[in-house]
């Protein structure tokens, strides 16, 4: 009975209902159509290991269905009206206005791919962004002079640059879930330039960067002036996140800036060179995201006892100075 007792007492504490809290945050940063749940998960991976690709979906693709359906599909999938191909897919530094028109059959196959989000996935949702910001504001009280003995704020403010995908999943209402790689087949979606539109949607790409590779070390700057304040063991800890997305948010920026031709292989003076670079990158992103993946889970158990962190890490880690 009393282990019972005890189970219940762990699942009432703030830490396991912050972690799981976040967890819908980062499935719908994450979400793709594509077919097998090994493509999933690589492309989950990949959003984890790459803050840029998810806030690039996110942010620059916008919420309307014609774009969100279009983003998945490479460059020769688009034709302009001069019946050419666009060099690079249509989306970011390379913006295009997807033009419909009249064409049922495009139409037909966009509510083909495409469906409403349910209560409870906005529900999900919400929940998720609640959990997220009462992380973010904890962790702000601990750096402005609160003393806490434990260290959970640290792992939802850490996936606070999910709120701009989770805003959008309830702001949009709508999914992409199915691959229009099999439903448009042979069909091509036309799209206009229009300089006006490209030159908001580079902003756009210039901003989703900064949030991407910058936005992280916030967390970092808060954890450096926790009690006791310093770089101290949780600090250092932090870095390895910080670096890892800003390195990787970086490279994923370059990539897009230089053109991509889909979304893993990219192509341009060195077609099979830059192909190779990006299957390489896009293998890495999602190695990355499984190691952060890893490294979130330890965390959160490392947030439960600060004994542990002395265990593992040495006296250095001890935080007996404010009384834990």
């Amino acid at each position: 009975m009393s282990s019972f007792k005890d189970l219940v007492f762990q699942l009432l504490d703030p830490i396991p209902q912050y972690v799981s809290g976040c967890l819908p945050g980062l499935a719908i940063m994450g979400e793709s159509p594509a077919n097998t749940r090994t493509q999933k998960l690589t492309w989950l991976l990949r959003c984890l290991g790459c803050p840029f690709t998810g806030l690039f979906y996110a942010i620059n693709v916008g919420g309307k269905k014609e774009s969100r359906v279009a983003y998945w599909l490479s460059s020769n999938r688009f034709v302009t009206k001069r019946g050419t191909e666009p060099e690079f897919k249509p989306f970011g530094f390379y913006a295009c206005e997807i033009n419909i028109g009249d064409d049922i059959y495009i139409k037909e196959f966009i509510d083909r791919c495409t469906a409403k989000v349910s209560i409870l996935e906005i529900f999900s949702a919400c929940v998720s962004g609640y959990f997220t910001l009462v992380g973010v504001m904890a962790l702000i009280s601990k750096a402005t002079g609160t003393i806490s003995c434990t260290g959970w704020p640290y792992l939802p403010s850490l996936l606070s640059w999910t709120l701009p995908a989770i805003w959008r999943r309830i702001r949009s209402g709508n999914t992409v879930i199915k691959d229009p790689d099999d439903i448009f087949e042979e069909h091509q979606i036309r799209v206009v330039e229009n300089h006006k539109s490209r030159s908001s949607k580079r902003i756009t790409v210039f901003i989703t960067a900064a949030i991407a590779i910058f936005y992280p070390w916030i967390t970092l700057l808060l954890a450096y002036f926790s009690r006791p304040i310093g770089y101290g063991c949780r600090s250092k800890f932090i870095t390895l996140f910080c670096g890892t997305w800003s390195l990787n948010s970086i490279l994923a920026f370059i990539c897009h800036v230089t053109g991509e031709k889909s979304l893993i292989c990219h192509q341009g003076k060195n077609p099979k060179f830059k192909e190779t670079i990006s299957e390489v990158l896009h293998i890495w992103f999602a190695f990355c995201g499984a190691i952060v993946f890893v490294l979130l889970i330890f965390l959160a158990f490392l947030t439960k006892n600060n004994q542990w962190w002395v265990d593992l890490f040495g006296n250095s880690c001890s935080v007996a100075s404010i009384g834990c």
